[in-house]
């Protein structure tokens, strides 16, 4: 089990603690995201509830880029892509609607969207729980996913 300081309300907590993630470093976790804007969209997630970015320690900040790097490496080898969105929310004004720290990663290809900030819109359309507008994965297909993300470990 992770050493963890837990935040038993926080929903990226509990999803840490299911290890319900695919690829980890000392300090943080890479889970695939449940209603991805494109197929391949997962966050970066600090293994202790870290509410902001100014929260983390300039090595865990280094530590955190550094495993995206990592993270992207897998990402390539199952979503087909020539680029990726890397976006923070820090703070309910910037449109954080959990309250601990994640760095959405989103490959994209060429005209995968309208126009290329599309997704955005789409991350915003799902701050409330019980928006429709992105497709939650089955678990099923959620669990596969994961352990094929994991296996390329």
């Amino acid at each position: 089990m992770l050493k963890h300081q837990n935040n038993k309300k926080c929903p990226f907590c509990k999803a840490i603690l299911s290890e319900n993630f695919f690829c980890q470093s000392n300090n943080f976790v890479a889970i695939y995201n449940i209603a991805p804007i494109l197929p391949g969209h997962c966050m970066i997630i600090p293994k202790n509830h870290t509410q902001r970015v100014l929260d983390l320690s300039d090595d865990r900040l280094s530590e955190m880029m550094i495993f995206s790097r990592k993270v992207i490496e897998i990402l390539n080898k199952v979503f087909p892509n020539d680029g990726f969105n890397w976006t923070i929310q820090d703070g309910e004004s910037a449109g954080q609607t959990v309250q601990h720290v994640h760095l959405h990663i989103i490959p994209r290809i060429s005209k995968d969207l309208a126009e290329p900030g599309d997704w955005y819109p789409k991350l915003v359309e799902s701050k409330s729980q019980e928006s429709n507008n992105r497709t939650k994965l089955s678990e099923e297909d959620y669990l596969k996913i994961t352990k094929t993300l994991k296996s390329i470990n």
